[in-house]
């Protein structure tokens, strides 16, 4: 009974002593303040599940070569009566095309890397090519000027392949015709019912060497 006491006494004291020096105050500090978060954004948001996007969507080609990929669109829900299709698309006011783009070859090797550090991640990514039949680059305006749902003609994309993580693995098939195209890349959230679709400009050049090209690109 006498030792029971002393125990009782002896964390009591010990939990004062932590208190009274300040060795114990960041661990309750910080839990405090993790929990006023949590109930703030709960009151303002009406959520505390907080959906961060990859905001470094990389193109991974040639000799340690690597191009940004924009975020243009989120899509969200789906359309039931035509699978494949959304029931809106929510613009990225900030969305631009650069003025400088990658150059791949047909049969050369690519990787896409999406790494995020979000909480909530996407499932899987799709990556598609899309080729521009519209004149490019035009002679009236810049590059960056342009909106490639108003200033551009497309043809049906080409389906490049999907992965699941933070980077895959393509290549540009060698039938693809020379010329310029979007490549898009579709991180697909199903658990959110939403998609964020990225892409970047590029230029598909003849392969002259009449073979695939097997350089692997950097990762």
């Amino acid at each position: 009974m006498a030792m029971r006491k002393a125990s009782i006494v002896f964390i009591a004291m010990s939990i004062i002593f932590l208190l009274v020096s300040g060795t114990g105050c960041p661990f309750f500090e910080k839990n405090l303040v993790y929990a006023q978060q949590s109930l703030s954004k709960d009151l303002r948001l009406g959520t505390g599940n907080i959906l961060k996007l990859p905001d470094d969507v990389s193109l991974l080609y040639g000799n340690a070569q690597n191009a940004s990929l924009d975020q243009e669109f989120i899509l969200l829900g789906n359309n039931p009566k035509i699978p494949g299709q959304h029931n809106v698309a929510v613009s990225n006011p900030d969305y631009g095309l650069s003025e400088s783009f990658p150059r791949l070859r047909a049969g050369e090797k690519f990787a896409i890397n999406s790494s995020t550090d979000s909480d909530i991640k996407y499932s899987s990514a799709a990556v598609t090519l899309t080729p521009i039949t519209s004149p490019f680059p035009p002679t009236d305006q810049s590059i960056s000027d342009i909106d490639p749902e108003v200033d551009m003609a497309f043809s049906t994309p080409i389906t490049l392949g999907s992965y699941h993580g933070e980077i895959g693995s393509f290549v540009i098939p060698q039938t693809v015709r020379p010329g310029y195209y979007l490549l898009y890349t579709y991180l697909q959230y199903p658990g959110q019912n939403m998609t964020a679709v990225y892409n970047t400009l590029v230029q598909i050049t003849p392969n002259t060497t009449g073979i695939s090209a097997t350089q692997r690109p950097a990762q």
